[in-house]
């Protein structure tokens, strides 16, 4: 039921998820502080578990140069004797031993402090995921809470509104959708001119092979790697005919991908989009073949001349199909370019409408607001349950009284139907001030109270009989609050 308390119930929760806005701020802090102590951490326990590893070496040196005879006398060390002998060794050894002892205790106690602070930070953190998931709760509930009160009482503006909101949402699906298929035919274009590429690089390898074959026909070398050249140049001319086959294989796929709306909707721009050309590229048949191996040396000449004009023909065709392959891209392209002009337009509508949607809600959930009896949009405190950062500076305290004293300029004169207001202003050094807002009769009025030794300054407005004062203490300045004390 929309009444007044329904409006007080949402505004409480509003102010509540209001005071929680520090948490993911917060969260995401205390994660980089728990990170960066942890790899310190991990760093003290190496510099610890090092220290234990030389104190050990030193242990077993001294142990070995006082009970070894081998060890223990200088005439069989020679490297001890420009250093003053074992003796002076083991006194080396000794004073380096005490010293690792001495800095010892030192590692073990930061390596403790660390992991305490880890420990600390840890449950921080939990506070504080706590506290962003309640914060999600609270605007989910406020969220609905606002929707099924405007549910209740539509406006035939509002009905236009969601209506043309509706149909431009279909209109921005479509766009897109058309968008995507476009793409798809745009890279199915790249993708022809790809394997294109690639048959012309066979063709320009064949006839690298080719003139190599005539060079050592001319130089009468040996003829069984001739014929291997020879072969490897018919190769390479099949492969480029399959990936030319390929290619125009993928462009017909490609442009059969176009949407019809589309061509239809920029028939300029889709003119052309759909022509592909199937090349078939000549070949050495076995004319070429006999020749090469029946016809000697002339005859190997003269196949290779045909062959290398074979290639070069063939060279030609495909740059001319990878020439009309580009322009089918660039026209896909074009038309791609429009149509998301289209969805952009679509989507910039589809934006306006629904801030218009969204204000038309904030206008009738208002009007049943003044009809409840003009319930204050703002009318519970803010309730702050999370702990203050690990390491942190008084800035972080120094924020949460500006979100405090923002709190209170929103409580305005209609807040005499709310419920209770709650007014909280802590100075961030100094004696703190308390400022009581007017509150109705029967509200609670809560202010802080100044720590033990310090004169607090207040300042009232006039409250109306009946109000009561609750005084919540507040810790000394620049203390830190303890874990699981809330933060104001």
């Amino acid at each position: 039921m929309v009444d007044a308390g329904f409006f007080s119930r949402h505004d409480a929760l509003s102010a509540e998820a209001q005071s929680l806005l520090y948490a993911d701020g917060a969260l995401s802090e205390t994660q980089q502080n728990l990170r960066s102590v942890t790899s310190a951490e991990r760093s003290a326990e190496s510099q610890r578990v090092a220290n234990q590893r030389k104190q050990a070496q030193r242990e077993r040196r001294i142990d070995r140069c006082e009970n070894s005879w081998f060890y223990g006398t200088t005439a069989l060390q020679p490297q001890t004797w420009v250093y003053g002998g074992v003796s002076a060794k083991i006194a080396r050894q000794k004073a380096k031993l005490e010293a690792d002892r001495a800095s010892a205790p030192s590692l073990q106690s930061r390596e403790a402090a660390l992991e305490q602070t880890i420990e600390d930070l840890k449950a921080q953190a939990q506070a504080l995921q706590g506290a962003v998931a309640r914060r999600r709760a609270l605007e989910t509930e406020a969220a609905g809470m606002f929707e099924s009160a405007v549910a209740g009482a539509p406006t035939p503006q509002l009905h236009s509104l969601g209506k043309s909101a509706a149909e431009w949402q279909a209109a921005l699906g479509q766009e897109q959708a058309l968008a995507a298929a476009l793409v798809e035919a745009s890279r199915g274009c790249a993708a022809a001119r790809q394997r294109y590429y690639s048959a012309i690089n066979a063709l320009q390898r064949a006839h690298q092979t080719n003139q190599g074959a005539q060079f050592n026909n001319v130089l009468d070398g040996s003829e069984f790697i001739e014929h291997m050249q020879q072969g490897h140049r018919d190769q390479l001319m099949q492969q480029a005919q399959m990936e030319a086959h390929q290619a125009g294989v993928v462009l017909t796929r490609a442009l059969q991908s176009v949407p019809p709306a589309a061509a239809a909707r920029y028939p300029q721009l889709a003119a052309g989009i759909g022509h592909v050309v199937m090349p078939r590229l000549e070949q050495n048949g076995a004319g070429t073949a006999m020749m090469e191996i029946f016809g000697g040396d002339f005859g190997d000449a003269v196949a290779g001349m045909q062959a290398g004009g074979r290639i070069q023909r063939n060279i030609g065709v495909l740059a001319q199909c990878e020439q009309l392959t580009a322009q089918q891209e660039a026209r896909v392209n074009a038309l791609l370019q429009a149509v998301r002009q289209e969805a952009a337009n679509a989507a910039a509508t589809l934006q306006r409408i629904e801030a218009d949607v969204l204000a038309e809600k904030r206008s009738i959930f208002a009007a049943l607001r003044s009809r409840c009896g003009g319930v204050a949009a703002v009318a519970a405190a803010p309730v702050a349950t999370a702990t203050a950062v690990i390491g942190s500076d008084p800035k972080d305290h120094m924020a949460a009284t500006a979100v405090q004293a923002a709190w209170q300029t929103r409580v305005t004169g209609r807040a005499a139907a709310a419920s209770p207001p709650v007014a909280t202003a802590v100075a961030p050094s100094g004696p703190p001030v308390a400022t009581a807002v007017a509150a109705p009769a029967g509200a609670v009025a809560t202010a802080v109270a100044a720590p033990a030794g310090v004169t607090p300054v207040a300042t009232a407005v006039s409250a109306p009989a009946n109000a009561v004062a609750t005084a919540v203490a507040q810790p000394a300045a620049g203390a830190t609050p303890p874990m699981g004390q809330p933060v104001y």
